[in-house]
């Protein structure tokens, strides 16, 4: 439902269903999106966290939108770093603001941005447990 919902709202995506490969290809993406249970040799906390720790991803956005919405769960994806937490059931429009909110913080000056703030040259890495 999500990545349909980005493509009809101009962004172009990239759905993956393992962490390994989310992390070889988050150097392409201009944000990346994951959830905390899925599948793939790590999870996605761990995801985030590598992302963090890898020179060429260490600035990219990352949001984490989960059906693990337990405070510890919060508190451990912030801690490995993600820029924003969205709990599932999550309405669509709320993960396209998230997603803006979260290349503003990270893009300063807009300039070193690839997204240049224009949904049409935004790529974004969705990545879900299971697919709608």
């Amino acid at each position: 439902m999500y990545a349909e919902y980005l493509r009809i709202s101009k962004f172009r995506t990239i759905e993956i269903d393992d962490t390994a490969d989310a992390l070889a290809l988050a150097a392409t993406a201009d944000v990346v999106v994951t959830g905390i249970r899925v599948p793939g040799p790590f999870d996605g906390i761990e995801l985030v966290r590598r992302v963090r720790t890898d020179p060429q991803t260490q600035d990219k956005p990352v949001i984490v939108l989960t059906a693990c919405t337990f405070e510890p769960d919060q508190r451990r994806a912030y801690a490995a770093g993600c820029d924003g937490f969205l709990p599932k059931p999550c309405l669509p429009e709320t993960l396209v603001t998230e997603i803006r909110r979260a290349i503003a913080l990270r893009c300063r000056p807009p300039s070193h941005c690839d997204s240049r703030g224009r949904d049409g040259d935004l790529q974004q890495m969705h990545r879900t447990s299971s697919r709608p």
